[in-house]
């Protein structure tokens, strides 16, 4: 889970490990954070996911994915704090630069959709950037648990993915190199997600 603090990433982490409401707004659940394990079941088949939350201050993006190397990394931003979208688009710009969106299964996340009336973020403003980073997306509120399943359940069909995800980016490497052209890798990269980047179930 990454993004800038408040965005919610502990609420939705204690929302995926429990089917109780919570009061997602609680700044109590700030002491909530660390590594959690949640039991998830797609098509018949149940799979254990480790969440890793620490606070944006206590660890850079850097060093989550030297310390972790997750399979999937959610990016999580507030839709009534149009700052947390900067501090989203800087993670994704390095997880892009790095690679990482093209080998991991990589989640924008626009949290608190709830609260529409302070809304700063509209939706297809996030849209259009996980469009252009080559991710998936979808918005979310912990505050209501609205998708907040869909999004658990995304995350594990990422991680099944990433196997599939490994021999695309080779199938594709291999015909740009013979032209050498990185930046039409780029641009056709996000032709073919920006058609499906609201179904997290797919490539």
């Amino acid at each position: 889970m990454l993004g800038a603090s408040g965005v919610g990433k502990t609420a939705l982490t204690c929302q995926f490990t429990t089917s109780e409401y919570i009061c997602a707004y609680d700044t109590s659940l700030d002491e909530e954070f660390g590594q959690k394990t949640v039991s998830v079941m797609l098509d018949g088949r149940e799979a254990e996911l480790e969440i890793v939350d620490h606070p944006a201050s206590e660890m850079s993006v850097e060093s989550y994915c030297t310390t972790y190397n997750p399979d999937v990394f959610v990016v999580v931003y507030s839709v009534v704090d149009r700052k947390t979208l900067k501090a989203a688009e800087d993670i994704l710009l390095f997880l892009w630069k790095n690679d990482y969106v093209a080998s991991r299964g990589v989640i924008l996340v626009g949290n608190k959709a709830d609260l529409e009336r302070r809304r700063e973020v509209p939706m297809a403003v996030g849209r259009k950037l996980a469009n252009s980073c080559g991710c998936k997306f979808i918005e979310t509120s912990s505050g209501l648990d609205h998708n907040v399943d869909e999004l658990l359940v995304g995350i594990l069909a990422q991680v099944q993915l990433n196997p599939h995800r490994d021999r695309h980016k080779l199938r594709k490497d291999k015909k740009l190199r013979s032209s050498g052209r990185r930046l039409l890798r780029h641009l056709l990269g996000i032709r073919r997600q920006a058609r499906s980047c609201e179904n997290l179930l797919v490539l």
